[in-house]
């Protein structure tokens, strides 16, 4: 019988128990995120901006094909103008049998979860620091800037963006360090190629927004005195000539199906967002800076923290902490130049900050000669803020009324309908909407209403959407979240009430609109 050495089965067993214990911490940060993002992303009703759009896009992609150009109403959206691979995600989940919203939130809520993660996995597997990466993670989850509207829990490009980026980021600094770290020199093309792909994946998610990272990685290749041996290494040509062709590409692709899109793209995304004010969104300059301030605590208080690193003896430590900071102060200094002005616009710079501040965090926490000289009371400098965050944003992001900031009444369609429980009671039903005011020009403009009415013709029923009372026919079953339109039924004595809350009615009107003053 073989025997194994005392000294394999220590180190088996220590293997075990480090497994265990990341296994814990991840379970940990999993449970944490979720609570914080998901009673909100499963509950909250669908955004009319710029959730609804995309769910408009993904619902006409999963119906009616057509997966290179993005439609709104049957025809080319040169609206929403970013590539497709979150309407391509979408659309193939709306074609199951999953609830719809799941459909448009779950890439959201699982490039989210993708994040912390991603930020824990970075500290623990690059530098073998948990603290570091349960700090960083931690950091994340706290931020309602990130857990919160349009980031982390609503069907948009944002959270998907920020996952692919922090990748990214990582990846392409691996491979920068990779010819000065023992061991990883035969790894350089596997770092650069994966770092070819995220950017792609970024771009393909949110256009130009995929690149904001790209100025600080060079910026770190040239503090690293690597950027002559990047510019010399045929694989790093060969990366970016093939993310030069797939993304060219599919934009040339796009504008030969849909002549007018480069120029709309141009005009809106580029140009637009970064030379002039779209929509009424202005700010100062140091409009993110406040942002981040208000929606990334306890991060910001713990930012100091990252003036210890130089004294840090870890090179690899100080290496890591440079490029995600470089990183997402290119994020932050781009965006800061750009006209147009949006919150959720920083997100990627909280991945990225999380990752360093995580790292500057642990060292503070270790090193001796910083101050304060108690480690316990570091400890609590650390811990008590975070754990004051984290109930914090979920008192803000779920126990406080989840605010819908916009049109509340005509975003409350999906939540309405939900509470039909026959769902064949739908069938022939008239859902009656004006529209949202805005400030694009849109008329009678009601995406919530419009994807709704959608998903039910996938199931087979048919309601019809109108923006006036003109062609009510007689004998209708009406359903309205328009205010000016509820109170319009409500003045007719013809009109019966079959269901209504604080926000929408479903009800029949024997007569036709022509016996009554219709709205217009």
């Amino acid at each position: 019988m073989q025997i194994e050495p005392p000294w394999v089965r220590a180190g088996s067993a220590g293997l075990w128990r480090g497994l265990a214990i990341d296994l814990m911490l991840a379970t940990l940060l999993l449970t944490v995120t979720a609570l914080v993002i998901l009673p909100g992303a499963l509950d909250l009703p669908m955004e009319v901006w710029d959730e609804s759009r995309v769910a408009n896009n993904a619902i006409e992609m999963a119906m009616h094909g057509g997966w290179i150009v993005t439609t709104f109403g049957g025809v080319p959206d040169h609206w929403q103008l970013k590539p497709p691979l979150l309407v391509w995600v979408m659309a193939v989940l709306l074609r199951t049998d999953m609830d719809p919203m799941l459909a448009i939130r779950l890439p959201t809520i699982l490039s989210t979860l993708g994040s912390v993660m991603l930020v824990y996995a970075s500290c623990r597997m690059l530098l073998e620091d948990r603290l570091a990466g349960l700090i960083g993670g931690l950091l994340v989850a706290c931020s309602v800037l990130f857990m919160g509207n349009h980031v982390g829990r609503t069907g948009d490009y944002d959270a998907a963006l920020c996952f692919l980026t922090l990748g990214f980021v990582i990846c392409a600094g691996r491979y920068i360090d990779s010819h000065t770290i023992d061991g990883e020199a035969g790894k350089a093309r596997l770092w650069i190629a994966a770092a070819a792909v995220l950017l792609v994946l970024a771009i393909m998610t949110k256009s130009v927004a995929g690149g904001l990272s790209v100025p600080g990685v060079i910026a770190y290749a040239i503090a690293r005195r690597r950027l002559t041996a990047v510019l010399t290494d045929c694989w790093a040509w060969l990366s970016v000539a093939g993310t030069a062709v797939v993304v060219a590409g599919w934009f040339v692709l796009r504008e030969q199906l849909d002549p007018g899109y480069l120029a709309a793209v141009w005009n809106y995304d580029i140009a637009g967002t970064m030379l002039a004010v779209l929509e009424g969104h202005h700010g100062g300059p140091t409009y993110y800076a406040w942002i981040l301030l208000r929606g990334f605590e306890p991060a910001m208080l713990l930012s100091p923290t990252l003036f210890v690193m130089p004294r840090d003896a870890d090179p690899e430590r100080r290496r890591l902490c440079l490029l995600a900071a470089m990183a997402a102060l290119s994020c932050l200094v781009v965006i800061s130049f750009a006209r147009t002005k949006l919150y959720w616009y920083v997100a990627p710079v909280v991945p990225l900050s999380a990752v360093a501040i995580g790292i500057s965090s642990s060292t503070w926490l270790r090193g001796a000669g910083s101050w304060p000289k108690s480690i316990r009371l570091r400890r609590a400098m650390i811990g008590l803020p975070i754990l004051l965050a984290l109930a914090a944003s979920f008192w803000i992001l779920n126990v406080r009324r989840p605010g819908i900031y916009y049109a509340p009444d005509q975003a409350q369609y999906g939540r309405f309908m939900a509470k039909l429980r026959d769902f064949h009671a739908l069938d022939g039903l008239i859902i009656v909407d004006g529209g949202v005011p805005n400030s694009a020009g849109l008329r009678n403009y009601s995406p919530v209403a419009k994807f709704f009415v959608e998903v039910a013709g996938r199931r087979g029923e048919h309601l019809r959407l109108l923006a006036t009372t003109v062609d009510l026919p007689a004998n209708a079953s009406v359903l309205s979240c328009d205010p000016h339109l509820r109170q319009w039924l409500a003045s007719q004595e013809s009109f019966v009430t079959i269901l209504s809350d604080d926000h929408c009615v479903l009800g029949h009107l024997p007569e036709s609109s022509r016996h009554h003053v219709v709205i217009e």
